[in-house]
C-alpha cells in the first residue's frame, strides 16, 4: 500500500498520489480520495462523487494510459493522482504515461466497460485533458462545492 501524508498547513488543500498502474492502486486512489476530504471536512456527498470519479479515472489510467512494461523488468509505469480543493470547486486530476486522449464511447448492452467517461461527464461539472508536454497525458474533472454541494 502506497502511504500518503495529507498537509494540514495550507491554505487551498492539495495532495498527490504516485501509484504503480496495477488495478490494485485504483482502489489505493478511492481510498486516499475519500480519507483527504474527510480530513479536509468536506461533505458525504462530494466525498462520494469524487470517490466514483477517482476511480473511472485511475481505472482508465491503469488500463488505457500506462505505459507498456520495459522487456524483462516488469512495470515501472505509474499513474500520479491529484486533488486540490479550491473555494467553489474539487479538481480531480490524473497522469498517465500515454499521449492518447480518452474519448467517450457508446457502450453496448452486453458489454462490462466503456462507460468511464460517461459516468465522469455525468457527475462532474466539467472535466477536461491534455498532453502533457514532459510526457504522457492528464484528465481533470471539477466537482462544485456550492448550490447543494457546499460542505458544511
Amino acid at each position: 500500500m502506497a502511504e500518503f501524508v495529507i498537509p494540514r498547513d495550507v491554505e487551498l488543500p492539495s495532495a498527490s498520489l504516485t501509484l504503480p498502474a496495477v488495478l490494485s492502486s485504483a482502489r489505493q486512489a478511492r481510498t486516499f480520495t475519500a480519507e483527504a476530504l474527510r480530513f479536509w471536512g468536506a461533505s458525504e456527498e462530494l466525498i462520494d462523487s469524487a470517490v466514483l470519479i477517482v476511480c473511472e479515472l485511475a481505472t482508465n489510467a491503469i488500463r488505457h494510459g500506462a505505459r507498456l512494461p520495459t522487456r524483462g523488468r516488469g512495470t515501472d509505469s505509474t499513474i500520479i493522482l491529484r486533488l486540490a480543493l479550491e473555494v467553489e470547486a474539487l479538481c480531480i486530476e490524473v497522469h498517465d504515461g500515454s499521449m492518447v486522449l480518452p474519448v467517450p464511447r457508446a457502450a453496448g448492452r452486453d458489454e462490462d466497460c466503456g462507460r468511464g467517461m460517461q459516468i465522469i461527464a455525468a457527475l462532474a461539472e466539467s472535466w477536461t485533458c491534455g498532453r502533457d508536454p514532459e510526457g504522457g497525458k492528464w484528465v481533470r474533472a471539477t466537482l462544485s462545492r456550492v448550490d447543494g454541494a457546499a460542505d458544511g
